[in-house]
């Protein structure tokens, strides 16, 4: 009997304490701190890389579609250069973020983000947060299908200069070229906010021609490469080609196709009462080592090398949700 008692005194206690979490959830204007939904730890990369270290990272990188459609550039006022920790500030905004409340669209309130911005540029390097490959979060209703990249620093009253000018240029500059993107549709912060983010001194006349000079000269360099790639395969088989008139229709044609050279002369050939001339070409097939699935004749891997376009297609069959779950308006301390 006792134990029946004590039983239905606990079942009793429980039915009351859930309707009282029930009337509050329900009255208007109240939500429990028990109804908070609290997210598990943001998931940071915690890295830094050199310059030239991310432009690698970014250019092996695999993103997965739909591809991201532009990119945003912030300032994080505080931590202030001066208070840069590296590391230890990384933990210390990631611990911030986790503290953030925000309401999803069923109107749930939760605690701590699910992610943060992709890049922290500083003095030392430039930081990895959030996974570049997803999307991650930094200007409230517009973080789907956006990279989010970050200048330690206050610039309202002057431009960022030396490595973290330097680093913020390298990184734009590598992001756009990898994804297709227009660095002349660079977004700020400030663009869909009445934040000053990136800084008032920042300014798009200024920012943006100086990662479109990094684009151009990336992209010269690369095509530098790929000639030298060329001409080192030419250098090894150029016993085995034999001159040719680059005027002739034969040879302009293996141009085009990205043939190495003529293996023969022109050959003349009768097919069916019909006279033809007839050359034999090198032609070079490339494929990754350990990716045998992935075989492309040289000119196919150089065109895929410099090609910087995207499908309009797939911009077309993923069109952003009207609304973004997350906000990004307060300090970073």
């Amino acid at each position: 009997m006792e134990l029946f008692k004590a039983f239905w005194k606990g079942f009793a206690s429980g039915m009351k304490k859930e309707g009282q979490m029930k009337t509050q959830r329900e009255e208007p204007g109240k939500q429990s701190a028990l109804a908070i939904i609290k997210e598990p730890p943001i998931q940071i990369v915690g890295e830094c890389l050199s310059a030239q270290d991310f432009v690698r990272y970014v250019e092996e990188l695999s993103f997965p579609h739909p591809l991201p459609t532009r990119i945003f550039l912030h300032h994080t006022w505080k931590p202030t250069l001066e208070e840069w920790r590296g590391l230890d500030s990384l933990y210390a905004i990631k611990a911030y973020y986790e503290k953030q409340l925000w309401e999803d669209e069923s109107g749930h309130l939760h605690e701590g983000w699910t992610a943060g911005p992709h890049l922290f540029i500083a003095d030392d390097g430039i930081w990895l947060f959030s996974d570049l490959r997803y999307d991650g979060v930094g200007v409230y209703g517009h973080n789907y299908r956006s990279r989010h990249v970050e200048m330690v620093g206050n610039y309202d009253a002057q431009r960022p200069s030396g490595p973290v000018l330097e680093n913020t240029i390298v990184a734009l500059g590598i992001l756009h070229e990898r994804l297709g993107l227009d660095i002349e549709k660079l977004n700020f912060h400030r663009d869909f906010s009445t934040k000053s983010c990136p800084g008032w001194a920042v300014e798009k006349e200024w920012i943006i021609p100086l990662v479109k000079e990094w684009i151009e000269e990336y992209r010269r360099e690369k095509e530098k490469k790929l000639s030298a790639l060329r001409r080192s395969l030419v250098r090894m088989i150029e016993d085995l080609l034999v001159p040719v008139n680059p005027q002739a229709a034969l040879a302009k044609a293996a141009q085009a196709r990205g043939l190495l050279g003529a293996l023969t002369h022109e050959i003349p050939m009768e097919i069916d009462d019909r006279g033809y001339v007839v050359q034999l070409f090198a032609e070079a097939l490339i494929v990754p080592v350990n990716e045998w699935d992935k075989v492309e004749s040289l000119h196919e891997y150089e065109e895929d090398q410099v090609s910087t376009t995207r499908s309009k297609e797939d911009e077309e069959r993923h069109a952003p949700p009207p609304r973004d779950s997350f906000d990004f308006q307060g300090e970073i301390r």
